[in-house]
């Protein structure tokens, strides 16, 4: 079996992971006696008939079924029975024909006529779901039983909704495709739309000579998926909002609401807290930087046509702690709310991000680490003690900078390298990885000769050395100290052909000590800047750190050489065991 396909799934499904057990909102629907067309604005769950319409005095559901005819329908419930093959129906185990039930799921984002017994009450229908983007599926030249994203504050009228739609003609009044259902299961026409409003959570019957292209004068979408999903390791992603009016300007407001908490059923992942949300944007001297997502929101006004792509980032290090108290996990979940100005429009995001899963890979540990990975950067040293002048720092004319290469173990322990090789090796075939993996060298022996896709980093600033284990903790302060021998072939004093700086004494013969050449080291500092909620970049604490370096180098002279300056890495690979390395 060849795992290389396999584990390009793995980090694709992992990058574009299905908002499967995310954002969480109650749908209250009033539900008359009689007749109701419905609009389900969430993905119901448990989304079983049975279960959603349990205990209640409703007497059959019924969904469309455009796949027997597109041209044809009948507003007349008498019509209306389970052996129409236009329709789909459930009705209520009670009922001597139940066994003619073809409608056993609710779907979200779709209509449906409920009959409620003319005996009953008038009622709220609760239905908890997953909060979904407008998808509905419009039918030419036929009528469509649809709903609509529309704000309870302020819902438009029909022709203010349908003004720059010119598939659907709101202009004909008594010729009107427009009707609504009344509690008879009768289909009114809509003769004044310009009076008439659209209404939240409603179904209606709408006839359009084409497929409208957009479902409202707002066109709202998170780019690649159908919500704006992090997965465990995505940072940011980008939200495209877009004005579809040919010739008017709108006002749009993008807000942050909380998710409820998920059903008790369903095994869905528990809520953790909120998403932490961070935006890009320019500022006053036109640089792109992040900014946290503001409790107010965002407010933007789109010219006709215009398109607003807003990138999103989640800050994983403001993940508030949370301890799963089941076993299906949990999840940070939020909804992100995007309505116009005059509250006419609402749409509702999903938005999710999960903390990374703790899963052994061949080649790797099976302890993990939050940091663990390897870290590549830069130092930039720009101070440099003088003691011939003063015991204080002085800045150098100008600054040097050199590569850095840092690796930290699932067991949190940190490394310096000087150089390090990733490739494929067919020889790691642990379970469930049975023809080899990706896996990272540092030291010899080096990757085997059958070894694949080799790549290699190092820092000529460091001696050719094996991985140097560094006290202290990644992310607070790390130091260690480098030891160059006298006769290590980098060591500066060190001349194979000058006979007083070869270390060899007159019979060619190596001193076991430093005669001629002296033995270097060099003491390493790496004192991370704290990382707080501050911070709005969230790619910072997460895949990117920073500090201050310090170096202090012995045996070059007789005073100790001290130089600092700062550094930056930033991971590039989670594989968190070095070949040969024992922890």
């Amino acid at each position: 079996m060849n795992t290389k396909p396999a584990l390009i799934a793995t980090v694709l499904l992992s990058y574009l992971a299905c908002p499967c057990g995310a954002q969480w909102l109650t749908q209250h629907i009033p539900l008359v006696p009689g007749w109701n067309a419905v609009f389900l604005e969430v993905q119901p769950e448990p989304r079983a008939c049975e279960e959603v319409f349990k205990n209640m005095p409703i007497e059959s559901v019924w969904k469309w079924d455009r796949r027997f005819s597109t041209m044809q329908f009948n507003l007349d419930p008498a019509v209306l029975l389970p052996e129409a093959p236009d329709w789909r129906v459930w009705l209520p185990p009670t009922d001597r024909r139940a066994f003619l039930s073809r409608l056993f799921e609710l779907q979200g984002s779709r209509a449906y006529l409920v009959k409620v017994a003319t005996n009953a009450i008038p009622f709220m229908l609760a239905v908890k779901g997953r909060v979904m983007l407008p998808n509905l599926d419009w039918y030419p030249h036929s009528l469509n039983l649809v709903g609509f994203p529309v704000h309870p504050a302020h819902p438009p009228t029909f022709t203010d909704f349908f003004r720059f739609t010119p598939e659907v003609d709101t202009s004909r009044y008594y010729a009107n495709e427009l009707y609504r259902i009344d509690a008879l299961g009768v289909g009114q026409r809509i003769v004044q739309p310009a009076r008439d409003h659209l209404q939240p959570g409603a179904a209606y019957w709408i006839g359009c000579a084409r497929a409208p292209a957009h479902h409202s004068a707002l066109h709202v979408t998170p780019k690649g998926v159908n919500a704006l999903d992090f997965g465990e390791f995505l940072v940011q992603r980008d939200l495209s909002i877009k004005n579809t009016h040919p010739s008017s300007a709108i006002t749009v407001w993008l807000r942050q609401q909380p998710s409820e908490d998920p059903p008790p059923t369903g095994g869905f992942p528990e809520l953790a807290g909120p998403v932490p949300l961070s935006y890009l944007a320019k500022n006053d001297t036109n640089e792109w930087v992040w900014n946290h997502f503001p409790a107010t929101g965002l407010s933007r006004t789109l010219a006709a046509g215009e398109e607003w792509v807003l990138r999103m980032g989640v800050r994983r290090v403001d993940l508030a702690p949370y301890e799963p108290q089941g076993t299906n996990g949990a999840a940070y979940q939020s909804i992100l709310e995007v309505t116009d100005a005059g509250q006419s429009l609402l749409i509702r995001i999903p938005a999710l991000v999960k903390k990374p899963a703790d899963v052994a890979m061949v080649g790797a540990l099976e302890a993990h680490d939050d940091n663990e990975g390897l870290w590549v950067g830069l130092a930039t040293v720009g101070q440099v003690n003088a003691p011939a002048y003063t015991n204080s720092l002085l800045n150098t004319p100008a600054p040097i900078s050199f590569r850095l290469l840092v690796h930290v173990d699932g067991y949190a322990q940190a490394r310096l390298l000087q150089q390090v090789v990733l490739a494929w090796d067919n020889t790691l075939t642990n379970a469930p990885h049975t023809n080899g993996t990706y896996a990272l060298w540092a030291g010899e022996p080096g990757p085997p000769a059958d070894a694949t896709d080799l790549s290699r980093i190092s820092s000529v600033a460091f001696p050719v050395m094996p991985p140097l284990l560094l006290d202290g903790v990644f992310t607070n302060v790390l130091s260690g100290t480098i030891e160059l021998g006298c006769d290590d072939p980098t060591n500066p004093f060190l001349h194979r052909y000058h006979p007083m700086h070869d270390n060899l004494d007159w019979s060619y013969q190596a001193h076991t000590n430093a005669v001629e050449t002296r033995t270097n080291s060099r003491a390493l500092i790496l004192a991370f800047n704290p990382i707080t909620n501050g911070c709005a970049n969230p790619y910072y604490g997460a895949d990117l750190v920073s500090g201050t370096y310090h170096e202090t180098m012995s045996g070059l002279r007789a005073q100790p050489i001290v130089m600092e300056g700062t550094f930056s890495l930033r991971r590039i690979s989670r594989i968190n065991q070095l070949q040969g390395m024992t922890p």
